[in-house]
């Protein structure tokens, strides 16, 4: 590269406020979603900023025949394993006091995938319905590092082959990239987790910075000319032609680095999560980040907001932040229960910034600079590989400890699900056998619940044939629409196999359960399309709507099937047992003696009357869960033996349904 060239690859401090701008757009998205809702795009910044130092790199060793992959591994791992190491490290200390059972065997797996920087496919298999909310994974975060390893991995072998071989290494980058966007672009809404996760759908982010770097080091002098002609132009435009020779491409840099900034502002602004993403929507944050490292050091902006101590600092600290920001406010949550206060997410922040500067000064700078960095580089391969073994051996115990042994009866209940467990799958449903049902059970996870029971019974010769038609989450509603990421593929076509399969078999019997609650006094995105328009359910003509639509639909199936509708299960935070192990406790453990039944509660069953009285004139069976579950109108959270009933808010523990829940029994047994 052309040494007078203000794109040379030697420490470029605009780089280090535009980390800043990323890091600071994330942490402030994690601790204060409302008022940043798109602050989770300095991720995408990261992506870009990634592939243009490391491409700039072996571009650079490639020309000089200097590339070594001992190197390069050993310059990542420096760079890498000391604060990660250590924020590992920290977290399963802390979580070792601090968590439930599964809770800490859960940090395990991440801490043991963080380690192997496969993180971004582990949390797309835990995507599921009933999984842990993403509040509650401390190292949640540690996908997006995956897949810039993975990067790293993968994208030196690729260049230095193609290098060998003296293929244009710019085709190669340009090709990979249009594919990866057209990847993301086609997969997103039907594989929208894995879209998110995996690097094939983030790969183009990365690859623009590469392409980046291959203009900026083998066609700057075509750069410069082009920032001139647009210089010339622009000056003609606002002043007169004599001053033509001013036009020396910093006006150019400037317009640059004013529209990155401007677009990545709009980004962080405009772009949520409930837009499909990455998608066209990630062209906002790349584009930004390209336009102002293509500006460089001497656009105004960047030295203004950029390259100001300020920015600077937070640039150099931003790896080690990021790394800490999240573990800190994920257990502040966790230890809480609930959302912390505002006031206590500013001193979570204080506390990231204060640990990040502590571990760059002190952690990372030693390590990744001076002597030995052979040596170091070994030490620090192993101290990764031991955290990451304590990871999965924490995660083969269980999680337990001396600290949450004593409630892990309690804690254990919240991963009790298993519907699906016995049952035959078939095409776009699952029964109890290969024959074809005669009764259909068609809803979401409530009628699911009813799983356990239904086999037992089945394998006990009591009931007949019985299938499930369901998805967690997806009403058994006509014409309602939830507008959130993870339904829309799932809920897609729930009502269309549900008639397909009635009408391919000899069904007698249609059972019907759903969490009504959510859906006709819902504050989430629910919609029922009313005449082709979409009208939120929480409004009085869109829950009027959503009634009416019910009603239809009931009554033209109980014309020529018998219909049984279920009501919600009885639903109560004090159900979960998240729930009774903070009501039994100030900390993490329980004392003897306390028991939450003490303090029995009533819920409200206004939108069960409403239901039943609505379906009476069509003469169909409404059966209600609630009394089993709150005898008397009394909602207890435990058993008389102290076992949670449910397993979360809502949704009731196999056992339970198992030795209580016989309401169905009329419908379901064989006749005898």
């Amino acid at each position: 590269m052309d040494q007078s060239s203000p794109y040379k690859s030697s420490y470029r401090s605009e780089i280090d406020g535009l980390r800043a701008f990323a890091v600071l757009s994330v942490v402030a998205f994690h601790a204060f979603p409302s008022w940043l809702r798109g602050g989770f795009i300095g991720v995408d910044i990261f992506f870009v900023i990634s592939g243009f130092l490391i491409t700039t790199h072996i571009f650079e060793n490639l020309e000089k025949g200097q590339f070594s992959f001992t190197d390069f591994f050993g310059r990542r791992i420096r760079r890498i394993f000391p604060a990660l190491s250590l924020v590992m490290a920290s977290s399963l200390v802390f979580g070792w006091f601090a968590l439930l059972a599964d809770e800490y065997a859960q940090l395990g797996k991440h801490v043991a995938s963080g380690a192997a920087f496969i993180s971004n496919f582990i949390f797309v298999d835990e995507s599921g319905y009933f999984d842990n909310a993403t509040e509650t994974k401390p190292m949640l975060h540690l996908w997006s590092l995956a897949v810039e390893e993975q990067f790293y991995i993968v994208w030196p072998l690729v260049l230095w082959l193609a290098w060998k071989r003296k293929f244009n290494l710019l085709t190669i980058t340009v090709l990979v990239a249009v594919i990866s966007f057209y990847v993301n672009l086609r997969f997103v809404k039907s594989y929208p987790t894995e879209t998110f996760f995996w690097l094939f759908g983030r790969l183009w982010e990365l690859l623009s910075g590469s392409v980046l770097a291959w203009l900026l080091l083998y066609k700057s002098d075509v750069l410069s000319q082009f920032k001139l002609w647009v210089d010339k132009f622009v000056v003609r435009i606002i002043h007169s032609k004599e001053v033509e020779v001013e036009a020396d491409g910093s006006t150019t840099s400037n317009l640059m680095s004013f529209f990155g900034l401007l677009i990545l502002a709009y980004g962080v602004i405009r772009i949520n999560e409930s837009l499909s993403f990455p998608s066209k929507w990630a062209l906002i944050p790349v584009l930004g980040a390209l336009l102002i490292i293509a500006s460089g050091s001497k656009a105004w902006l960047n030295r203004v907001f950029l390259m100001n101590p300020i920015a600077v600092w937070f640039g150099l600290i931003s790896y080690p932040l990021y790394l800490w920001h999240w573990p800190i406010l994920s257990f502040l949550q966790i230890v809480d229960g609930e959302i912390p206060h505002r006031d206590a997410r500013i001193l979570a922040v204080l506390c990231s910034i204060i640990l990040a500067w502590v571990t760059y000064r002190f952690i990372e700078r030693p390590i990744r600079f001076g002597a030995k960095k052979g040596a170091k580089s070994v030490v620090l391969l192993g101290l990764i590989v031991i955290v990451g073994s304590i990871g999965v051996l924490i995660n083969k115990n269980d999680g337990t400890t001396p600290y949450n042994h004593k409630v892990t009866y309690i804690s254990d209940a919240r991963g009790d699900w298993e519907f699906g467990k016995g049952l035959v799958k078939n095409k776009g449903y699952q029964s109890t056998s290969s024959n074809p049902p005669k009764i259909l059970m068609f809803g979401d996870s409530h009628i699911e619940a009813f799983g356990p029971r239904i086999v037992d019974q089945y394998q006990n010769g009591l009931v007949e044939e019985v299938a499930f038609v369901t998805h967690g989450g997806c009403a058994p509603l006509p014409n309602l629409y939830r507008n959130e990421k993870k339904y829309l593929p799932r809920c897609e076509g729930h009502l269309a196999t549900f008639f397909k399969v009635l009408e391919s078999n000899p069904i007698d019997v249609v059972i019907l359960g759903g969490s009504y609650s959510k859906y006709f006094d819902s504050r989430h995105s629910i919609f029922i399309d009313a005449d082709g328009t979409k009208v939120l359910v929480s409004s009085e003509i869109g829950r009027k709507k959503a009634f009416d639509s019910f009603y239809k639909f009931v009554e033209d199936l109980s014309k020529k099937y018998k219909v049984v509708v279920m009501s919600h299960a009885a639903s109560d935070v004090r159900f979960s047992p998240k729930s009774i192990l903070k009501s039994l406790d100030k900390g993490r453990s329980i004392p003897f003696g306390v028991n939450s039944n003490d303090a029995p509660f009533r819920i409200d069953r206004k939108l069960e009357v409403e239901m039943s009285d609505l379906l009476k004139p069509l003469g169909v069976d409404f059966v209600s869960q609630s009394e089993k579950v709150c005898p008397n109108g009394l909602c207890y959270p435990l058993t008389k033996d102290g076992k949670p009933k449910y397993k979360d808010n809502s949704h009731m523990r196999p056992f339970f349904v198992r030795e209580y829940m016989d309401i169905l029994d009329p419908y379901v047994l064989l006749s005898k």
